[in-house]
């Protein structure tokens, strides 16, 4: 196999990029994208404000871990990476592929610290293998699933090849869930143009509970069978079950078109009601179906990263121009050499474009 090559020269140690986490969205994401990004063009940065819109600001115990982890696999010196810290600054060296096992230690989003550190391992010379424990269902995060199904699919398009596993659920607030990931190292080649989504194939739906009576995972999937009949809508929803330490319900729903696809999921919690989960999901997907979308506003922003790292044009039209995806727009753009442009109104669907010139 043919190594991969790094696709940006790194500067020197003192072209240090500054950022102010409170710009836009003001998230955790904004920090995520510096680091994975940082670590592949080895371009230092500093980052202050860190979280600064969140109801507690700095450093949560996922952001430290995504600093951490970011750190270990390139060798880096960082200075405030520390619980609650709101300034942070990340000196990079090469990235280092190799095993790696991190605990977040609570059911903070294991999604997040792997979407962190997977593109910077996916360009090292060897592959990788993760072990990252926390939450593998938690609110504000993609969940494992979503990534198996619908990330990891859209990155093998692009030319990415990677394996997820779910060993054991995590559920907030126990958390415990455990992942396990192989990381092939690769060069993207793909651009990726989708104009339109063409015809509604069918929906595949994975109606989940841990630690609870399976009746839940049945109604669930009655719930949502109910609303795709009314519509007269192909689907297919399966009942599973996965092990946890905690308890937990979820349901996913892939709606499989002609030319691509989305995914959108709920998940229970104590009081929630089994039917008003699968409603959550169903409204989603019902609220897509009106748009001109043609893959869902979750997914268009976790692209942007990938694409812009993938030589060529790629464009796409998402259903709902979000905050978080502006925002992570304008971070990449302090990196790498790609123009991104959005054509349309926030929170209104709209065409993205991304052309990577190297």
């Amino acid at each position: 196999m043919k190594c991969p090559t790094l696709l940006f020269s790194a500067p020197m140690k003192t072209d240090v990029i500054t950022i102010d986490g409170s710009f836009g969205e003001g998230g955790g994401q904004i920090l995520r994208t510096a680091l994975s990004l940082s670590a592949i063009t080895q371009r230092p940065f500093e980052i202050h404000n860190i979280r600064a819109h969140r109801k507690t600001p700095g450093l949560s115990h996922q952001h430290l871990q995504s600093v951490n982890a970011t750190a270990s696999i390139c060798n880096a010196e960082v200075i405030g990476n520390h619980l609650r810290s709101t300034n942070l600054k990340f000196f990079p060296g090469e990235i280092q592929a190799g095993t790696y096992h991190f605990d977040i230690g609570t059911a903070g989003s294991v999604s997040l610290v792997l979407q962190t550190i997977f593109y910077p391992l996916s360009l090292a010379n060897k592959p990788s293998s993760l072990t990252i424990i926390g939450g593998t269902h938690v609110s504000h995060s993609p969940s494992a699933d979503y990534l198996t199904h619908q990330w990891l699919y859209f990155l093998e398009k692009i030319g990415f090849a990677a394996e997820i596993q779910t060993l054991r659920a995590g559920f907030y607030p126990r958390g415990g869930g455990e992942i396990i990931v192989k990381i092939n190292p690769q060069n993207p080649l793909n651009p990726i143009h989708l104009e339109e989504r063409g015809e509604l194939l069918i929906v595949h739906g994975i109606s989940t509970v841990s630690n609870l009576d399976s009746n839940i995972a049945q109604r669930q999937q009655t719930q949502a069978r109910k609303k795709f009949i009314e519509r007269s809508i192909p689907h297919k929803i399966e009942i599973s079950k996965i092990p946890a330490i905690g308890k937990g319900t979820m349901l996913l729903l892939v709606g499989k078109f002609g030319k691509s696809q989305c995914c959108y999921f709920s998940l229970g919690a104590i009081g929630k009601r089994a039917e008003t989960v699968a409603d959550e999901a169903c409204d989603k997907f019902f609220y897509f179906l009106e748009t001109k979308g043609v893959i869902d506003e979750y997914l268009a922003d976790q692209l942007i990263i990938p694409l812009a790292l993938t030589k060529g044009l790629s464009q796409y039209t998402t259903p709902r121009i979000t905050q978080h995806l502006l925002t992570n727009i304008e971070i990449v753009k302090l990196f790498l050499p790609a123009t991104i442009v959005v054509v349309g109104n926030p929170d209104e669907e709209g065409l993205v474009k991304i052309h990577c010139h190297v």
